[in-house]
């Protein structure tokens, strides 16, 4: 229980830096050209969202928030509603909605925590693409109930002529270590 206990600590500790205005935010200038990402978790347990900046390599940098998803997360403030194609594969809780700056890669992290067991456990991803300015994306972001195991995928949605919303796999998606942002210098 103490394991249990500390973890909750930490992630309050997080959440109230969060919330103190400490953590960078991720955000996207006006009249950038830009695309937008519909961040996807299968979990209710608290997920964050980052975007790693490469253009600050060689030295590692630093995560700045996208979004988070989870019991605590609706604190951090007013959900933004992009009008996307399509309906989310997962509830609202655990969906939110982001622009992203289009035409150079970038490189998204999702993380979530779990304490299953009594034993904390947290898993990250790192995926990273090239958006195209004016399209639509989604980050499904996959985790077991333990956090032992995770995966993430990158996909486009595009409309069929037919109107229907189809989800393909991203071809310009590449994986790095999620828990590592200096992976991100080491990245091709």
């Amino acid at each position: 229980m103490p394991n249990v206990r500390r973890s909750a600590v930490l992630m309050s500790l997080a959440l109230a830096t969060l919330l103190a205005g400490c953590v960078t935010r991720y955000r996207v200038e006006a009249g950038t050209p830009a695309a937008r990402v519909r961040l996807v978790t299968n979990t209710d347990d608290n997920t964050t969202f980052s975007v790693v900046d490469a253009g600050k390599c060689p030295k590692p940098p630093r995560p700045a928030l996208l979004a988070a998803t989870g019991h605590q997360a609706a604190a951090i403030g007013k959900e933004e509603d992009l009008k996307m194609w399509g309906i989310s594969p997962e509830p609202p809780a655990r969906t939110r909605e982001r622009w992203l700056v289009a035409s150079q890669r970038i490189y998204l992290t999702a993380a979530a925590t779990s304490a299953a067991d009594d034993q904390p456990y947290r898993c990250a991803i790192g995926v990273s693409f090239v958006p195209l300015p004016g399209w639509q994306y989604e980050l499904r972001y996959q985790r077991n109930a333990a956090a032992r195991n995770c995966a993430g995928q990158v996909l486009r949605l595009l409309r069929a002529p037919s109107g229907e919303i189809v989800a393909t796999p991203d071809p310009t998606q590449q994986v790095f270590r999620g828990f590592e942002p200096d992976a991100v210098c080491a990245s091709p």
